[in-house]
C-alpha cells in the first residue's frame, strides 16, 4: 500500500530509526482480538493468548467467519481491536473502591468501549452511551443489546448537549474522531482519506469535544481521551488543552512492555505490540465547579399490569421500574433510576435499560432486547438449535423442529439465547430480527 508522503516524512521524523520498522508491520497482517462477555461465558476461546492489559481480551491465531458464528450474535464476546482495550487498565486506576459511578462514553459507536465499560462497571453505576449519528447509534443500540446489561442508557446527541448536565459524570470516556492513521493496516479508505489538513480538521473537533466533556465532568472526576491516531496535534497537544483548564494528568503503572509513555498519554505502535495504534491519556479534574446538574427525583409506581408481564420475562422483576412509552415496555433498574432522572430531562434517549415488547391490547410480543438480556428468566420455553438450525434462524429462514411447545420459545444454542420464535400447529414464526439477519452466503 502506499502512503501518503507527508504522512511517511512525519512518522519518520517522529520514530527516527525505528521507522523502518514501523513500516514494515503495516505490510504484516494485523492481529485477530475479540473480549469475552462476562456475563454470558462460553469455552468457545479457551487455550487462546491472553491480551496483557485486558482481562478477558483475547488473541485468536486465525481470523474465523464471525458471521457464521451463533456466539458472536449471541453477544458471548465483542470483536475488537486489542490496543483499544487498554481502557481496562485506566479503569482499574480511578476506580477505586467499586463505588456506584456515572459514567458517560461521549462517543460510543459501534460500542465496543461502551460494552467494555459495562463488563468493568458494577450494577449500582449507570452508563450513558452517546452516538449522535443515526446510523451509527442504530448499531451501537444493536452491540448494546446483545451485551445484555441493563445500567445503560443509550442516547443521540451532540457533545455540547452534555453541558447541561454540568459538573455531573464521573467518568467521561471520550473516544475521539480523529485522522485513522492506528487503522491504516485495516482500512484502506483510512488512507485514502489522510490528509495533513484532515489532521488539522480533526484537533480541531477535538478541541471543541472536549470543552463540552470538561464542564460534564465533576470535581474530582476522571476524562479518559483516546484517539486512534499516532499525531500530536490529536493526541498530547488536546490532553495539554485539559491540563490549562483545571485537569491534572493520572499516571498508569505497570504498563506492558512496548507501550510507549508520552509527556501526557500512552502510544501504541504496531511494530511494538500486538495491536493496531492507539492513543489514550487520563486527567482528573481538580477545578472547584459549584453548579452540579439535580436530579429531579420523580417518584414511579409499577403498575400492576406491567409487573405481571415482566413476572412472565424477568428474572428478579422487584429489581426494575417498568416504563411504557408508545407501547413499548421498557424495564429500567430501580437502583440506578435516581443516576438516570437527569439524563432523561435533558437529553435525547433512544433506549433505557431493557426493551421488554410491545403491547397492543390485551396481547404482548417480547422483543429481541428481552431474548438477548441477562436479565431474562433462564427457566422460559427453549429449543436448543445445532449448527445448522442456528444458522437458518439467524437467517430469518423457516425451520422445521420436532417438539411439542407452544407459544413464545427462545431459540437457543448451546445454552445461549439467540431470539425468539413463536410455535404453532404445523407452522414456527422466526423472529429473529431482518435488520440484524445473516445476508452473506458461506464461501
Amino acid at each position: 500500500m502506499n502512503y501518503p508522503a507527508p504522512f511517511i516524512d512525519r512518522m519518520v521524523s517522529l520514530l527516527g530509526k525505528e521507522a523502518k520498522d514501523f513500516f514494515s508491520s503495516l505490510q504484516q497482517d494485523p492481529p485477530v482480538s475479540v473480549r469475552i462477555n462476562p456475563f454470558k461465558p462460553v469455552v468457545v476461546f479457551n487455550g487462546s493468548e491472553n491480551i496483557p492489559w485486558a482481562e478477558r481480551g483475547r488473541y485468536l491465531p486465525t481470523r474465523p467467519s464471525f458471521t457464521f458464528d451463533p456466539h458472536f450474535h449471541a453477544g458471548a464476546y465483542y470483536v475488537q481491536e486489542a490496543s483499544s482495550m487498554f481502557l481496562e487498565q485506566a479503569w482499574k486506576v480511578i476506580n477505586k473502591g467499586n463505588k456506584p459511578l456515572r459514567v458517560l462514553d461521549l462517543c460510543a459507536a459501534p460500542g465496543g468501549k461502551s460494552t467494555h465499560l459495562l463488563s468493568l462497571m458494577n450494577d449500582d453505576s449507570l452508563l450513558v452511551s452517546n452516538e449522535v449519528i443515526a446510523n451509527r447509534n442504530a448499531i451501537l443500540r444493536e452491540n448494546i443489546a446483545k451485551w445484555g446489561v441493563a445500567n445503560v442508557a443509550v442516547t443521540q446527541n451532540k457533545p455540547q448537549d452534555f453541558e447541561k448536565l454540568q459538573n455531573y459524570f464521573d467518568i467521561v470516556l471520550i473516544d475521539a474522531p480523529c485522522s485513522g492513521e492506528g487503522l491504516f493496516r485495516k482500512d484502506a479508505d483510512a488512507v485514502n482519506e489522510w490528509s495533513e489538513k484532515n489532521v488539522s480538521k480533526c484537533s480541531v473537533r477535538q478541541a471543541e469535544i472536549i470543552q463540552s466533556a470538561m464542564q460534564c465532568c465533576r470535581t474530582g472526576g476522571h476524562v479518559i481521551y483516546s484517539t486512534c491516531t499516532y499525531e500530536l496535534e490529536e493526541n498530547d497537544c488536546i490532553v495539554e488543552l485539559m491540563l490549562q483548564n483545571g485537569f491534572e494528568r493520572v499516571l498508569i503503572p505497570n504498563i506492558a512492555d512496548g507501550i510507549v509513555s508520552t509527556k501526557y498519554g500512552y502510544q501504541f505502535y504496531p511494530h511494538k505490540i500486538m495491536g493496531e495504534g492507539f492513543y489514550m491519556a487520563v486527567v482528573t479534574k481538580k477545578q472547584e465547579d459549584d453548579i452540579v446538574a439535580e436530579s429531579k427525583n420523580k417518584s414511579y409506581r409499577n403498575n400492576p399490569s406491567f409487573t405481571s408481564i415482566a413476572a412472565t420475562y424477568l428474572d428478579c422483576p422487584d429489581k426494575f421500574l417498568f416504563i411504557e412509552k408508545n407501547n413499548q415496555l421498557y424495564a429500567f433498574p430501580e437502583r440506578v433510576m435516581q443516576l438516570y432522572q437527569p439524563i432523561a430531562v435533558n437529553l435525547y434517549v433512544r433506549q433505557a435499560g431493557i426493551l421488554l415488547g410491545t403491547i397492543k391490547g390485551n396481547d404482548f410480543t417480547p422483543s429481541h432486547e428481552l431474548a438477548l438480556s441477562v436479565h431474562v428468566r433462564n427457566n422460559l420455553p427453549f429449543v436448543e438449535l445445532n449448527y445448522d438450525e442456528a444458522i437458518m434462524y439467524l437467517r430469518c429462514e423457516s425451520l422445521r423442529l420436532n417438539t411439542t411447545l407452544r407459544g413464545w420459545v427462545l431459540a437457543r444454542y448451546q445454552g445461549l439465547n439467540l431470539g425468539w420464535m413463536k410455535l404453532m400447529e404445523g407452522r414456527i414464526n422466526n423472529y429473529y430480527p431482518k435488520e440484524w439477519r445473516i445476508r452473506k452466503q458461506k464461501s
